[in-house]
């Protein structure tokens, strides 16, 4: 008995643990396992779809009403307003493909966008050119002064007819025709 005692207490070539290099021979020698197709994704719902097309939509709306007023901020005083400028914005996009380019990678390079977005402005600057103060508060003041006219003038009650009598609603009729 003791014989089987000392086999158990040594440790025989047969149990020892074999290295992480013979460990890993053993995949070298096997074939490499073919590539599985790639898995195509779950198909996104139709809600989802819609409720990403909807922020890109949102996002894309901000940022060109934000580079109109930053071409109307460019352009200077004027009293043109901002939807006027988001035209003028499409009117450019439509005519150099370049600029809408530049739109759809202004994340990546912001730069770019913004020095495009100045270009535009100061082209329309010089399309504008500088309004004449003059001329403008002239304008201002007859303006203002055809507002207070219609200000001043006061709005005649509407009569009540039911309460007239024939010989009232004829000097009404006489006075108003």
């Amino acid at each position: 008995m003791t014989e089987v005692d000392t086999e158990a207490q040594q440790p025989s070539a047969e149990t020892k643990e074999p290295d992480l290099d013979s460990l890993l021979a053993e995949y070298d020698n096997t074939q490499e396992p073919t590539p599985e197709p790639e898995a195509t994704p779950a198909p996104i719902s139709n809600d989802v779809q819609s409720f990403m097309a909807r922020q890109m939509k949102k996002e894309a709306d901000e940022a060109i009403a934000n580079s109109a007023k930053a071409i109307k901020d460019t352009v200077g005083e004027t009293s043109l307003s901002e939807k006027w400028f988001e035209g003028q914005l499409h009117l450019a996009a439509a005519k150099d493909p370049r600029i809408t380019q530049a739109f759809q990678e202004r994340d990546t390079n912001p730069g770019r966008w913004e020095s495009i977005v100045k270009s535009i402005g100061n082209d329309l600057k010089q399309e504008i050119g500088q309004t004449d103060k003059a001329s403008t508060q002239s304008w201002d003041a007859v303006e203002a002064s055809q507002h207070s006219a219609k200000a001043d003038k006061q709005e005649e009650k509407e009569p009540n007819f039911n309460a007239m009598s024939d010989a009232e609603f004829m000097q009404w009729k006489m006075q108003h025709s």
